[in-house]
């Protein structure tokens, strides 16, 4: 027979072990700033390549809306991001002396593009300590190709019908268009998405555990 003193060790130590795996799902508020300068960076470094010729990095835009649901997780985040995508483009089109081919009357329909992405990114964040990696993985990729898709043809099929650059389209000429661009439109954010993917799993399963078994094991010869 347990004794009343044992029974409450045990408790407590379930709860703590709870407490910690709790959390550890918060994320830290500095780590936030780190992965919101990260982005920050990213769309300053891919989406800028209007201005040099020297910048071959595949643009991140649709990846960085897809990373800021996943680990920003606010509204103020995805906003920000869409300024910013904006006042670049902006910029550029300024610097180039070129408004019509970037800024069009179909430009405003990116928002529910990045927000298609934002969305997706915010209901599939991994859970390591949940769920197997390979449930983790294979949801965060199914949910980046068919997010990354609904984002294509929105943004593409809004320009093509509302830029006024394509008065007359058959689906034929369209259908071929978008077999030019589809691919390399959804490959664009996989390299992002996978390396910020497998940091994030690095960290939680060979940081975040350890220090979770640490202060547990402390917390339990702590009671003895």
């Amino acid at each position: 027979m347990k004794s009343a003193s044992q029974t409450s060790n045990q408790d407590s130590s379930y709860q703590s072990t709870e407490q910690l795996n709790e959390n550890s799902k918060k994320t830290p508020a500095n780590l936030i700033i780190a992965i919101f300068a990260v982005l920050t960076l990213l769309m300053l470094a891919t989406r800028t390549h209007h201005f040099s010729s020297l910048n071959h990095l595949p643009s991140a835009s649709i990846a960085i809306f897809f990373l800021a649901g996943m680990y920003l997780r606010n509204m103020k985040a995805f906003w920000f991001f869409y300024v910013l995508s904006v006042t670049i483009d902006l910029a550029s089109s300024y610097y180039r002396g070129d408004f019509g081919s970037c800024i069009t009357t179909s430009y405003p329909a990116l928002v529910l593009s990045y927000g298609v992405m934002f969305a997706a990114g915010f209901y599939t964040k991994p859970d390591w300590q949940q769920n197997a990696w390979q449930i983790n993985a294979i949801k965060v990729a199914l949910a980046l190709f068919v997010a990354s898709s609904i984002a294509f043809f929105i943004s593409n099929g809004s320009y093509y019908a509302l830029s006024g650059n394509f008065p007359v389209l058959s689906w034929s000429e369209y259908s071929a268009r978008v077999d030019k661009y589809f691919f390399g439109s959804i490959s664009n954010p996989v390299f992002y998405v996978i390396s910020a993917v497998v940091i994030d799993f690095t960290v939680s399963h060979f940081f975040t555990e350890k220090s979770i078994n640490t202060d547990h094991n402390i917390s339990t010869n702590n009671k003895f």
